[in-house]
């Protein structure tokens, strides 16, 4: 009985949310704080999961549209996050089926790396954006001196993603959509981070039945990177690599 109690415990305190992850943190609450949403805006969530983020969004005022092709996550997100200002449909980035110029923004989670069409997905988001419309997104980018080419192998294969992205390819493709860039930033830069971040690799690789292994490792893990990993990004963060790169531009 206590196992199983202490089990549930680490489970909620590991899946909390995005901003409860070590390796999402900075990542999510950058990009909120670039998407500077505001009662007058309209916004698409691409690939919003379970709709938690959106539901943050909105607290500001603005209008937000989540998408997915998860219907797992998106019927968790239409029960605890749908709402006056909150949507949610099935639908896939490649062939959105909203009207040209519908949103003000859009944002997008650590998704874009995933389509094995990007450049189809970045067209339509731009053509659904209004003139002017911003544009904020974090992609997969394993650009640390650090990771070998078995681990991006692994990577890719662990979480199906399509493209690793870095600024110069970041910038190519949102040019070809009609994007100009406007900021990049690389997070997760630090080897302390990367340390963290290997581990946190073999505990998605363990087995269902040690679920709680990973959990109480994940516990672990979220602590070391918001105390010991913060501090090493703080005092030497690197400008040119990173697990992640986050991105903001704007349709022309």
């Amino acid at each position: 009985m206590k196992s199983t109690f202490l089990h549930q415990v680490f489970k909620r305190l590991r899946r909390k949310g995005h901003t409860n992850n070590f390796r999402r943190r900075e990542e999510c609450e950058t990009l909120i704080r670039w998407l500077d949403a505001g009662p007058d805006d309209h916004i698409l969530d691409i690939g919003c999961g379970n709709g938690d983020l959106d539901f943050r969004i909105a607290q500001t005022g603005a209008r937000i549209v989540g998408i997915d092709v998860n219907r797992e996550a998106l019927s968790v997100a239409n029960t605890a996050n749908a709402g006056e200002r909150t949507e949610f449909h099935y639908m896939n980035a490649e062939t959105l089926s909203f009207a040209d110029e519908s949103f003000d923004k859009a944002i997008s989670f650590c998704v874009i790396e995933h389509f094995e069409r990007e450049d189809r997905a970045l067209a339509e988001i731009a053509r659904v954006l209004k003139p002017g419309g911003l544009f904020v997104f974090s992609a997969d980018s394993l650009s640390n001196p650090e990771v070998t080419d078995e681990e991006r192998a692994s990577h890719r294969r662990r979480y199906s993603v399509n493209t690793f992205y870095n600024r110069e390819i970041a910038g190519e493709k949102l040019n070809a959509a009609g994007f100009d860039t406007l900021r990049t930033r690389f997070i997760l830069t630090h080897p302390i981070s990367l340390g963290l971040a290997r581990f946190s690799w073999k505990l998605d690789d363990l087995p269902p039945w040690a679920d709680f292994v990973s959990d109480i490792g994940y516990f672990a893990a979220n602590i070391a990177g918001r105390t010991v990993a913060s501090l090493a990004e703080m005092a030497a963060r690197r400008q040119d690599s990173g697990l992640t790169l986050l991105v903001m531009a704007r349709k022309r």
